[in-house]
């Protein structure tokens, strides 16, 4: 009898140890396989990962969030590094990747403006990479973006105020990101000014967008943050400027805001005349005027803000519900790897859309 219960044991636990081994490998293969797609910046079909079952979808999500974060913050670094002469290096095979994609990138930019720059020079011109010099004239704003202008202005300074940051930046790089409050996430229940990706307090929702794929446009779907008003999507987003990358954004660091918004290019964006697209909208609609604010931290910008736009003090109007087509598209399931060229948001918890 007790032959037989050593031998039941035994058997058991031969069993259960193959269980576990063929259970640890499946989570390596996956662990595995989100880091190669990240790094190849490949696409992620649903079907196929619900195809391998829960556990292998449930660990592939978590490294693929894991990687992709990392994969964003050392391609940027890398871009930088190449701009500044600088070199770092990492354990992390998909850090390591990244980080000499982005110096790859940095040096492709510096080429391009080399080739440029000697006929510019020649002609009295100046370096596309330089500090923007354009002079842009003054122009009365739409009704639309008066009033998203007047819709934000007030929480921009708070925020501005807050995290040492310019309130006609805060402005000008919601009015470009969410196509002056007229795209679906910038609305209600979204609030999502800046098309940041991810999760936020447990909040976030599938959105079609386009991704630079190879070197091509390609529409796939993402998660895109939520939030409950305004203010806590400037709030978030104001947060992700206090990394160390964006020290040169802060207005201690820098004495005008075009020199903080030639900072954001290669770091937020890589769209190499972002700054220039910035500096047109606070140029042209004089949002500099936010950032006039007296020693005792009153609004006296503001006030005169509303007054040029031809609207009266601290009115809140509501924001056009009109929605885009293309975000109205529907289109397969595919998960982008990095994120949108203009966009600082991460890809999370896609578990529950992926296999419920």
């Amino acid at each position: 009898m007790k032959d037989k219960v050593i031998l039941g044991t035994v058997v058991m636990l031969v069993s259960l140890n193959t269980s576990l081994t063929g259970l640890a490998s499946q989570v390596d293969e996956a662990r595995n396989d989100a880091e190669v797609a990240v790094i190849n910046q490949e696409e992620v079909s649903a079907q196929r990962l619900r195809s391998q079952g829960d556990e292998y979808t449930r660990e592939f999500l978590i490294q693929f969030h894991n990687a992709t974060k990392k994969y964003r913050q050392a391609f940027q670094l890398g871009i930088a590094d190449q701009a500044a002469g600088q070199t770092h290096s990492f354990d992390n095979q998909v850090e390591q990747a990244a980080y000499q994609k982005g110096r790859e990138q940095g040096n492709q930019w510096s080429k391009e403006n080399d080739e440029q720059e000697e006929p510019q020079i020649k002609s009295g011109g100046t370096s596309r990479h330089s500090l923007d010099q354009e002079k842009y004239p003054h122009r009365q704003p739409l009704p639309n973006q008066a009033r998203f202008i007047a819709r934000i202005a007030k929480h921009a300074q708070q925020v501005g105020k807050e995290f040492d940051l310019y309130p006609s930046i805060i402005i000008a790089q919601a009015a470009l990101e969410s196509n002056w409050g007229s795209s679906d996430l910038s609305l209600a229940p979204h609030h999502n000014l800046f098309g940041v990706k991810g999760h936020f307090g447990g909040q976030g929702t599938l959105k079609p967008t386009t991704e630079f794929i190879n070197g091509r446009p390609r529409q796939v779907q993402d998660i895109f943050r939520s939030y409950a008003s305004d203010i806590q999507s400037l709030r978030d987003y104001a947060k992700t400027l206090q990394q160390p990358l964006y020290n040169q954004v802060h207005r201690s660091a820098v004495k005008n805001y075009r020199e903080a918004t030639r900072a954001l290019v290669g770091r937020y964006a890589t769209d190499p005349n972002y700054d220039k697209k910035l500096n047109q909208i606070i140029e042209s609609y004089q949002l500099t005027r936010y950032d006039d604010l007296k020693k005792d931290g009153s609004e006296s910008g503001l006030t005169r803000g509303y007054q040029q736009l031809g609207l009266p003090p601290k009115k809140h109007v509501k924001a056009s519900s009109h929605r885009t087509v293309s975000e109205h598209k529907k289109i397969s399931p595919v998960i982008s790897v990095i994120g949108g060229a203009a966009s600082a948001g991460m890809l999370t918890g896609l578990k529950k859309i992926l296999i419920s």
